[in-house]
């Protein structure tokens, strides 16, 4: 009678004889190392760590891969950084590693926020001005809901859409010093 064997068994089987190339162990590594610099920035990012905390996981992680630059630590930070968000606290990790040349990317991220509150501002002037012509209503106390006006949706689109390729630029110089 034959043996039944397990889905692992079988895998163990078939592979056994297989083994991974330079470029595949350094593409796992990579991985690794990335996904580990991930988590230390999310748990910096949700306060589980401090900056000290966060230097020195970071350290420890460089000794265990043989890292010599931070280059990873600046890559993830960078995949963090957005339009329209808070990232004084990536901005704060950038200083403590003696990244010095990130006003390009401050400046792009200060211009949009510039660009999207007067558009914003406007836009709820146009929204307030339509309220009141068409019914009435008027005063401080009434807030127009951007969110929910199409015409805002698309501009703020627009206007993402017209630094989204800037702050990339400026993330790509960054990346490369």
């Amino acid at each position: 009678m034959g043996e039944i064997k397990s889905t692992l068994d079988l895998v163990m089987e078939k592979t056994k004889n297989l083994s991974l190339s330079d470029e595949e162990r350094q593409g796992q590594k990579n991985k690794e190392i990335a996904s580990r610099i991930r988590g230390l920035l999310q748990k910096f990012n949700d306060q589980a760590l401090n900056i000290d905390n966060l230097r020195s996981e970071y350290q420890k992680l460089q000794k265990d891969y043989d890292l010599s630059a931070n280059a990873p630590l600046i890559k993830e930070i960078c995949r963090q950084i957005e339009l329209g968000k808070d990232n004084h606290a990536w901005f704060e990790v950038l200083a403590q590693f003696a990244v010095v040349d990130f006003e390009g990317i401050t400046s792009v991220l200060y211009e949009f926020d510039e660009v999207i509150d007067a558009a914003a501002r406007e836009r709820s002037k146009i929204l307030k001005d339509k309220l009141a012509e068409a019914h009435f209503i008027s005063g401080p106390a009434v807030v127009p809901n951007l969110e929910a006006d199409k015409a805002w949706q698309e501009q703020a689109g627009e206007i993402r859409a017209k630094f989204e390729p800037l702050l990339n630029q400026a993330k790509t110089k960054l990346l490369a010093e």
